[in-house]
């Protein structure tokens, strides 16, 4: 029996190049967020929390107001994620060093605030990242940002204890030291530091910094 005629089908209709599926439209979501976060980043760290005004933030962004309040609930929302962003960037930064065992404790100690120290020498004697910046706000930021910043410097004091633990242990670092107060003492110590650094516009606050901690405190018991 033969078998009677096929119905027609039309051709598969091309793809419009214009017309993307969710999955696709992922990416260009995410860059659009993360140019406000950028633009953000930019003009806070020049003026400060208090005196960035949104327009001009979404203005070296190139998005519509619309789009931030896509993302963002409010500015003090914006905020936190600003810093979470910047939070996140450092600390993975910190792993890099903190987590080469092929060094003592005290070296990758070391290590993390030297590559600070050069990245303050090349952008002039001046710091770059914003949570510092919005640290010096502190007493005129909203509860929910304030509460970002001091949890970012909790986060990096516990890093730090954890490897002094680790330098400790290994007979490096004087056990006399209680690590938490330590490491607590060396994120004020390198704050006031740069703070000082910004002031004078010379890295020598730095240096000075890294010639105490690492030739004068952090050393075996003796």
């Amino acid at each position: 029996m033969q078998p009677g005629p096929r119905p027609f089908q039309p051709p598969p209709r091309e793809a419009n190049p214009r017309e993307t599926s969710p999955r696709e439209a992922l990416p260009r979501e995410h860059d659009t967020r993360d140019r406000i976060l950028e633009a953000g980043a930019e003009v806070i760290g020049a003026k400060g929390f208090n005196g960035s005004g949104l327009n001009e933030i979404l203005l070296r962004a190139g998005v519509p107001k619309g789009s931030f309040y896509h993302y963002f609930g409010s500015k003090e929302e914006f905020g936190v994620a600003l810093i979470e962003k910047a939070r996140d960037e450092y600390l993975e930064s910190l792993r890099k060093h903190l987590g080469d065992r092929k060094r003592t404790s005290v070296q990758r100690l070391r290590a993390i605030f030297e590559e600070t120290r050069e990245e303050c020498a090349s952008s002039g004697a001046t710091v770059e990242c914003i949570i510092p910046k919005l640290a010096l706000e502190t007493a005129t930021l909203s509860e929910p940002v304030h509460a970002a910043v001091k949890c970012v410097y909790q986060q990096w004091s516990a890093i730090i204890a954890q490897v002094i633990r680790e330098g400790q242990a290994a007979g490096e670092i004087d056990r006399a030291h209680d690590a938490d107060r330590l490491a607590n003492v060396l994120v004020m110590m390198w704050e006031g530091a740069a703070i000082r650094m910004q002031i004078d516009r010379s890295l020598q606050p730095l240096d000075d910094f890294l010639a105490f901690v690492f030739d004068s405190l952090l050393h075996p018991a003796r």
